[in-house]
């Protein structure tokens, strides 16, 4: 993974939609003992569920050295949450098994610091191994369907609209030298997710934020035999008030976006 430039400015970021992030409680069944957090950064995530659900182990992994390190100074004096700096693969030679997996806003890195949808592939089949029988995957992350990658000419309309906004021109022009021009929902909606980044633009505006649909996630779950139980995308109120303010859009054209995708699978 690209070393992170400002790595206090990156958990600060990634922890302000703490509150949606935690909506990913209700998909962990009753009865659940043990929960693995991949890619729990610094451990803000998975330290909220574990006062949630004080009688549920967790268990978090990353590659970060440094966010582990904060985050077991953080879970210091707590008895149900542990944090490890190991790879995903590297815990299946460990016998636990779990009965929920979570993904939560990191697939998207794994597909651009790794081999893209190979790297995606084999982490929900690392995670699927990991799972014990009717166990439970979870991701949460900025997924978008298929059909929003489809040319439409009434993008080219809200397009203007961002353009106008002179300060972030470049950062949109930089956008389509790596992701191609903005002719379709998808590629727009892409952008709206990581202008205001624009101080670790660097990093933001070459990860690829949405790379797998909905309907490629469908694939990989059928390959690896297991049940789709819940999908969904929507949009955080924050963002669709920003984009409102920012560029003027009107609530029948903030309907066309989404910010973030559920999808919860169970291990038959």
């Amino acid at each position: 993974m690209d070393e992170i430039v400002n790595p206090n400015r990156y958990l600060e970021r990634m922890s302000k939609p703490l509150q949606e992030k935690l909506k990913v409680a209700k998909f962990i069944p009753e009865g659940t003992k043990t929960v693995l957090d991949v890619g729990c950064a610094d451990g803000t995530v998975t330290l909220a569920l574990a006062e949630m659900y004080p009688e549920i182990k967790f268990v978090g992994i990353d590659l970060n050295k440094e966010f582990i390190e904060d985050a077991k100074i953080k879970a210091a004096g707590k008895t149900n949450v542990s944090f490890e700096n190991v790879y995903l693969r590297e815990r299946l030679s460990n016998p636990e098994r779990f009965d929920v997996v979570l993904f939560c806003s990191v697939l998207h890195e794994f597909y651009s610091y790794g081999e893209g949808i190979s790297t995606v592939v084999k982490a929900l089949a690392d995670a699927h191994e990991i799972l014990k029988k009717n166990g439970r995957l979870i991701i949460r992350d900025m997924i978008l369907y298929d059909y929003a990658g489809k040319s439409q000419l009434w993008v080219k309309e809200m397009k203007e609209k961002v353009t106008v906004k002179g300060e972030i021109a470049h950062l949109l022009a930089d956008f389509e030298t790596i992701f191609g021009e903005t002719v379709s929902v998808k590629q727009l909606n892409h952008f709206l997710l990581k202008y205001m980044y624009g101080d670790n633009w660097e990093r933001e505006g070459r990860e690829n934020y949405v790379p797998v649909s909905f309907e490629e996630y469908d694939q990989i779950f059928k390959l690896l035999g297991m049940m789709v139980l819940f999908q969904r995308s929507s949009t955080i109120p924050y963002l669709k008030e920003k984009w409102r303010t920012d560029f003027g859009f009107a609530d029948s054209e903030l309907e066309s976006f989404r910010s973030t995708g559920i999808i919860a699978a169970k291990k038959l």
